[in-house]
């Protein structure tokens, strides 16, 4: 087929492009190729192969593949060190055992693209087979079903009249011919040459850009009119984060917790602060901590699995064990059946981390709300002497695990800005467990998850639990994929601001894309740690061993509590 021809062409022309000139290319086809396009045309693109050098093998069926050799069943195999499969559509296997009406193995369907005697059943695209007006299997045609199938949904909602498919007797075919050249070929017309290749190009990077040039999230809007004296304080513009994005600011919290926890018990050894609190029963050091996260990933499953191992740092860092966990679920109204499968998916994320860990789920609570919300109560024990905020040393070096970002990552994301590799980089790091990483920093002097604070933020909490001072290098953080070319045209995550703003009078930083993903709010974010000089190179090369990032980002030294970024 044509598709084959294409790639095969595209193949030689590169190689030629290259200076390669020791290798063979074959088109294998079970009849003849080219059958689908009209004789002119069919002849040119031959002479094309022709020139490039390209075997025709017709009249020859394929029985095997291996890595080195295709095999026929009625000629001797030849040698292929790489074998690229170009195939038409083929229908599923699966649909013979149902009842569907097939034609050749496909579903037939009728001019409104309904599968007969069915009244809620469509099928469209590849897998149909219109009975009304029998059509090649072309990509042309299953695009243009998409709006008849859209609106005939609609109609058997609203009880309404059905729209028809009529489509097309014929279609352009644009055919590259490996160079910057391509062939025309529609009903009797036959053209080639450098500007229908400038057409095709035009025609595919258009569609193309469909897929990446998407629809911005919008705001929400409030409910309420705000006053003037306070509609200042709300970012209108952007949807909320999900993730630790969602986080309510450090500035707010730390006026109301100052409130409360004044009155400290003898068995309270760490409370509000601190990654979790720490209560002293007998000789054992038990571990309270609870998160949770605002959806950010549809994946539930997946969602889930973050939250656990979000969670879970806490203890980690305290050099803790966890026992037990509690979960705190909210999902959106719907029927029984739907609800029970989100709390399945959600369910199963968080026991994929928990049963590994040797953690029993001891109950918890679910409630149905606007939206999903999924988080832990944990409880974890502590034999050693554990790890607190307040521990760091002069001269400690600063150990980061995990590269920042994933608060602007993730606000790319809702704005169609992220790319999908970025995406998918940013929840692979949110899903590593930090539990390898704080069995080698069991030594630290002090130990915390960056998390929605932001790297700043939280060394700002190290630095005057300690009241140290502390300086960081810009050129030593490690970042998430995509996340300074985020930065750098303005993406920002729900409380950047209220991140970088609050202490700023003790922040000395100069404003830059880089500079400013230090005030990111982080999603399951890594391990900062003060540790002595001494352990440098041991800390380094095993955390670096166990696939972690394991980067010295700064030092801490005597004075009061300052952050200095250079």
């Amino acid at each position: 087929g044509v598709g084959a021809v294409e790639i095969a062409m595209a193949i030689a022309f590169a190689f030629k492009r290259v200076g390669l000139t020791d290798y063979t290319i074959s088109i294998i086809d079970r009849t003849k190729i080219l059958s689908g396009i009209q004789p002119k045309s069919r002849n040119r693109l031959i002479e094309n192969l022709n020139e490039l050098s390209i075997t025709v093998i017709e009249s020859s069926v394929v029985s095997d593949i291996n890595a080195r050799q295709v095999f026929f069943a009625n000629r001797k195999p030849i040698n292929s060190t790489f074998t690229v499969l170009s195939a038409g559509a083929t229908p599923y296997e699966w649909l013979k055992l149902t009842d569907l009406p097939l034609k050749d193995g496909f579903i037939e369907v009728n001019d409104t693209l309904r599968v007969d005697p069915f009244k809620n059943l469509f099928a469209v695209g590849d897998c149909a087979h219109l009975s009304h007006d029998p059509r090649p299997k072309a990509g042309v045609f299953a695009v243009r079903q998409a709006p008849i199938l859209y609106a005939n949904i609609k109609s058997d909602l609203l009880g309404t009249n059905k729209k028809k498919y009529i489509p097309q007797k014929h279609h352009l075919k644009l055919i590259s011919l490996g160079k910057q050249s391509a062939l025309l070929d529609y009903k009797f017309l036959s053209s080639m040459g450098n500007l229908i290749w400038r057409l095709k190009d035009s025609i595919d990077k258009s569609f193309m850009k469909k897929f990446s040039n998407l629809q911005k999230m919008r705001p929400v809007e409030h409910q309420l009119k705000l006053a003037p004296v306070i509609a200042g304080e709300y970012n209108q513009l952007q949807p909320l984060c999900g993730g630790c994005g969602a986080k309510v600011a450090d500035k707010t919290l730390e006026k109301v917790l100052s409130r409360v926890g004044n009155s400290k018990q003898k068995d309270v050894v760490a409370g509000i602060g601190d990654d979790g609190a720490i209560i002293r029963i007998g000789k054992v050091n038990q571990i309270l901590t609870t998160d949770h996260l605002r959806e950010f990933n549809s994946d539930l499953w997946r969602f889930s699995k973050i939250a656990a191992t979000h969670a879970l740092a806490d203890i980690w860092c305290m050099r803790g064990v966890p026992k037990t966990a509690l979960a705190n679920i909210i999902i959106p109204e719907a029927s029984d059946a739907i609800q029970r499968s989100w709390l399945n998916q959600i369910m199963g994320g968080a026991l994929s981390v928990f049963e590994t860990e040797k953690i029993s789920v001891v109950g918890g609570h679910t409630s149905v709300g606007k939206e999903f919300n999924v988080g832990f109560s944990l409880t974890g024990v502590c034999d050693k002497s554990p790890s607190l905020i307040s521990g760091a040393k002069p001269n400690d070096l600063i150990v980061l695990t995990k590269p920042i970002g994933s608060g602007t990552i993730l606000a790319g994301e809702m704005a169609c800005l992220s790319k999908g590799s970025w995406v998918q980089n940013a929840l692979v790091w949110m899903e590593k467990s930090q539990k390898e990483a704080s069995e080698i920093l069991s030594k630290a002097n002090a130990m915390t998850d960056v998390t929605g604070f932001g790297l700043a933020g939280h060394l700002m909490r190290v630095c005057e639990s300690s009241n140290l001072g502390a300086n960081i290098h810009l050129d030593s953080i490690p970042f998430l994929d995509g996340a300074e070319e985020l930065s750098e045209v303005g993406v920002r995550s729900s409380i950047f601001v209220g991140n970088r703003d609050f202490r700023k009078t003790k922040i000395s930083c100069v404003p830059t894309a880089k500079s400013n993903l230090i005030f990111d709010p982080q999603t399951s974010g890594g391990i900062l740690a003060a540790i002595p000089e001494t352990s440098k190179n041991n800390v380094l090369l095993a955390l670096r061993e166990k696939g972690y990032c394991a980067s010295i980002i700064g030092n801490f030294f005597e004075g009061n509590p300052f952050i200095s970024v250079s």
